[in-house]
């Protein structure tokens, strides 16, 4: 098993931050050399996040979680309102998730990630990258256990294991944003029959294509999901960053 650090005080925040403007600071170079990929992950936090724990903290019993495999973290103090690039984001939701596992992808340890949240058990900081996600933090996240999970991936290129995503698609308890990187021997649309029919998911999103600074498209965001209930938002989602740029002052709420 992947060793893990625990840390945390809970994420409860005021439900007004959910439509708090995006912070205006200046975030990091994008991970995998995406441009506007914090901007576009910052969208997915504020506008489907939110939605999905409202949803999910109405069903007594239930436990839904966070899982955010990222190659950067970002801004490493944490802040008190949205902002591109901070790991902190999903933090923020209200209702919050009950539990957040960041996951970094690259093999680089967070120490200060991890000194920010000190404090707070709502937060696990898995170390092993794919390795951690596939052995600590996926089969955490069983139906029969009354368990579900929104799960980001950054564009992590080889540091991304197939069989994470089969994993997630198999357990049936996931819904996953995930930027898989062009190659030679792959489409877009193979890479939409692989999730459904390697990994089992029963709804895959039509992509949404992820370019660098150059304005070239070399990777595609997915979205996956055992049911197209949530298409409508993520239609939305796409729809804002379709031609490669956000919206004027960040993220739409």
């Amino acid at each position: 098993m992947a060793t893990r650090t625990r840390v945390g005080r809970s994420a409860a925040a005021p439900s007004k931050r959910a439509s708090h403007p995006a912070s205006a600071r200046t975030s990091r170079a994008p991970a995998g050399g995406i441009a506007h990929w914090h901007e576009i992950k910052l969208d997915i936090v504020r506008r489907y996040g939110v939605a999905y724990s409202t949803i999910a903290s109405r069903q007594p019993g239930l436990a839904h979680y966070w899982i955010d495999g990222f190659i950067r973290s970002g801004t490493d103090t944490p802040v008190r309102e949205f902002a591109p690039g901070s790991p902190f984001n999903a933090l923020l939701v209200a209702p919050p998730f009950h539990h957040h596992y960041l996951v970094s992808m690259d093999g680089q340890r967070p120490d200060a990630l991890r000194r920010a949240v000190a404090g707070r058990p709502d937060v696990t900081l898995p170390e092993g990258g794919s390795r951690a996600l596939a052995e600590d933090v996926l089969p955490r996240v069983r139906q029969e256990d009354y368990r579900r999970a929104l799960c980001v991936l950054d564009p992590c290129g080889a540091a991304l294991d197939w069989r994470v995503i089969e994993m997630a698609g198999r357990l049936r308890t996931i819904d996953l944003f995930v930027a898989l990187e062009n190659t030679p021997d792959t489409t877009p649309q193979a890479l939409k029959r692989r999730l459904r029919e390697d990994a089992g998911f029963a709804n895959v999103f039509d992509p949404l294509p992820l370019r660098d600074q150059a304005g070239r498209t070399t990777a595609h965001l997915f979205f996956a999901s055992r049911n197209n209930m949530a298409n409508g938002i993520v239609d939305d989602i796409f729809t804002t960053h379709r031609d490669g740029a956000a919206p004027a002052g960040g993220a739409r709420a």
